[in-house]
C-alpha cells in the first residue's frame, strides 16, 4: 500500500507555489527526508517523506500555484513497481484523521531544524546530516561525508550541487580556499537555485549568477529564469537599448513587464481585496515627542536598550487596551473584540511587505519587547521567520518616517479594522505665552474601517495615544 504525501497543517496562506521539488519520480526517499517545498506570503515549509520507500507520482508541478489545504496530495511513496493510484481516488479515499492530524505534527518543518537523524555512534554520519536525497544519493556515489558540507538548500539542507561544489574544490580543500574559488569564479553551481531553474538557464546560456532569486532562502526558479531571459533581470541597460515589441492598449510600448508570482501576488490579492471591500477612512495628529526622547535617554543611562519605535509600540498597546474597540477583527458581519493585544510592525522586506506580529504587547516589560521587535525584524529581512511570526495580529504598526514621509494612507490588514503609520520626526510650531516655538513632532496616521469604526473613534484614539506620548513620565514614574 503506498504511502502519500499531503500537505499538512502550515499556518500558510489560502494559496502558494510549490517551489522546488528536491526528489524526482523513481527517487528512492527515507522517513523524514525534504522532498518538496511549499512558499506563499507568509514564508516557505519543507515538505518531508512520511515513511521510506520509491517516490512513484507527483501530482503537482515544480513552480505551479496551489491551493494550501490540509490533506491535499503532492505525491506518492511505495515500493518499485507499485500501482499509483489517481488524485481522484486519493481525494475519495482521504485518510483518517489521526493521519491526518500526525501529518500536521510532522510532516513539515517551517523554520525549525528537522529532527529526522538520531546521532550514529562515534559521531556525525551521513545520515545525521539535513540533506536532499539526490544529495545522499550522490554522497554515497562518491564516498562523501555529508557531515562537512555546508548545506545551501532550504533550512540549510544539503542540495545535490553542494556535492558537486564539494567535490570541485578538491573534496576536502580548506574553507578559505573554497571561499577564494567562489570569489574569483561566478558560475551557475555557486548559486542556490532550484535544479529546474538550472535545467532552465543551460538550456537558455543564462548565467544563473546574475539573477536574483525569489524562492526560499532566496534560490532562484524557474520563474526567475524565464523572467531574465526576457530581460528582465540582466543588465537592464541592455534591456533599454531596445525597444520591446510588446505595446499596451494605448500603443505604448512597453520596456519590462513582470508577472506577479508567489508572495507578491499574494499580498497584492489581499490588500486588493481589503481595498474593495473595506471602507477606509483616515484621521491624522502631530504629537509631541520631546519628553518621550527624554524617557528614551534616561533609560539608556540606566542600560535598558530601547528604540523611539519601542515607546511607541508600548504606548499603543496601552491605547488598545483602553479602546478595545481597536483591537478586533471584523468578520462574517460582526465586530470580534479580541483579548490579546497582538500588534503586527510591517517590515519592508525584497519578498515585499511583511507584517510579523508582536504578541500580548501590554504585558511585556520594555526590554522583552525592544527584543521580540528587533528578533522579528532580523528574521524577516533574513527570510529565516516562521509561519508563527506572522500569525494572529489584532492591529498594525508602520513606519513610514524611514521613507522620509509624513503621511501614509495605509490600507488594512484583513481582517483587522484599523491601521497606525509613524510618520518622520520633524520640527512643528507650537504657541507658548504668545510666542511661537518649535518641538518634534510625528504625524500619526490612523485608517480606520468605517463600517465599525467612526471618525469619533479615530479622534478618541489619536487623543489617547498623544496622551502617553506627550506626557510619557506618568506611565514611568520611577524613570
Amino acid at each position: 500500500m503506498v504511502d502519500v504525501v499531503r500537505i499538512p497543517k502550515l499556518g500558510l496562506s489560502d494559496y502558494g507555489d510549490l517551489v522546488a521539488w528536491e526528489a524526482d519520480t523513481g527517487d528512492s526517499v527515507e522517513t523524514g527526508d525534504v522532498v518538496a517545498v511549499l512558499e506563499s506570503d507568509k514564508a516557505s515549509a519543507e515538505i518531508e517523506a512520511p515513511e521510506s520507500g520509491v517516490l512513484l507520482e507527483q501530482y503537482v508541478e515544480e513552480g505551479e500555484e496551489i491551493a494550501i489545504e490540509v490533506g491535499k496530495p503532492l505525491a506518492v511513496i511505495g515500493e518499485e513497481g507499485e500501482a499509483v493510484p489517481s488524485v481522484a481516488e486519493l481525494e475519495a479515499d482521504g485518510e483518517s484523521d489521526e493521519g491526518t492530524a500526525e501529518a500536521s505534527e510532522t510532516g513539515s518543518n517551517t523554520g525549525t531544524e528537522s529532527g529526522d537523524g538520531v546521532a550514529a555512534n562515534g559521531g556525525a554520519a551521513t545520515a545525521d546530516v539535513k540533506a536532499t536525497p539526490r544529495a545522499k544519493r550522490r554522497a554515497n556515489e562518491a564516498d562523501v561525508d555529508l557531515a562537512r558540507i555546508d548545506g545551501t538548500g532550504p533550512q540549510d539542507a544539503v542540495t545535490e550541487s553542494d556535492i558537486e561544489d564539494f567535490l570541485e574544490s578538491g573534496d576536502g580543500a580548506s574553507a578559505a580556499g573554497r571561499e577564494e574559488s567562489d570569489a574569483d569564479t561566478a558560475s551557475a553551481t555557486d548559486v542556490k537555485a532550484t535544479p529546474r531553474a538550472k535545467r532552465r538557464a543551460e538550456e537558455d546560456g543564462v548565467e544563473l549568477s546574475r539573477i536574483d532569486g525569489t524562492g526560499p532562502q532566496g534560490a532562484i526558479t524557474e520563474s526567475d529564469v524565464e523572467a531574465a531571459t526576457s530581460g528582465a533581470d540582466i543588465d537592464r541597460s541592455d534591456a533599454s537599448a531596445t525597444a520591446s515589441d510588446e505595446t499596451t492598449t494605448d500603443g505604448l510600448t512597453v520596456t519590462e513587464s513582470q508577472k506577479l508570482t508567489g508572495a507578491r501576488k499574494t499580498i497584492a490579492e489581499r490588500l486588493s481585496q481589503s481595498a474593495r471591500e473595506k471602507p477606509h477612512v483616515m484621521g491624522t495628529r502631530d504629537i509631541g515627542i520631546e519628553r518621550l526622547e527624554e524617557v528614551k535617554d534616561r533609560l539608556e543611562e540606566k542600560g535598558v536598550d530601547v528604540s523611539l519605535n519601542d515607546l511607541i509600540l508600548h504606548f499603543v498597546g496601552r491605547t488598545l487596551e483602553d479602546l478595545p474597540e481597536f483591537n478586533a477583527h471584523f468578520e462574517d458581519g460582526e465586530h470580534r473584540l479580541i483579548d490579546e493585544i497582538n500588534v503586527g510592525y510591517a517590515v519592508d522586506s525584497e519578498r515585499g511587505l511583511m507584517v510579523p506580529v508582536i504578541d500580548d504587547v501590554p504585558d511585556r516589560d520594555l526590554e522583552e519587547l525592544a527584543s521580540e521587535r528587533r528578533r522579528l525584524v532580523e528574521a524577516i529581512l533574513e527570510n529565516e521567520h516562521s509561519p508563527s511570526d506572522l500569525q494572529g495580529g489584532t492591529f498594525t504598526v508602520t513606519n513610514v518616517g524611514v521613507f522620509d514621509m509624513d503621511v501614509s494612507y495605509s490600507i488594512i490588514n484583513p481582517p483587522q479594522v484599523a491601521i497606525l503609520a509613524l510618520g518622520r520626526r520633524k520640527p512643528i510650531p507650537v504657541e507658548r505665552d504668545g510666542d511661537v516655538e518649535f518641538e518634534r513632532a510625528i504625524t500619526f496616521s490612523l485608517t480606520i474601517d468605517h463600517r465599525v469604526l467612526d471618525g469619533a473613534d479615530s479622534g478618541a484614539f489619536l487623543e489617547r495615544l498623544a496622551e502617553y506620548l506627550e506626557y510619557p513620565g506618568r506611565a514611568f514614574d520611577a524613570v
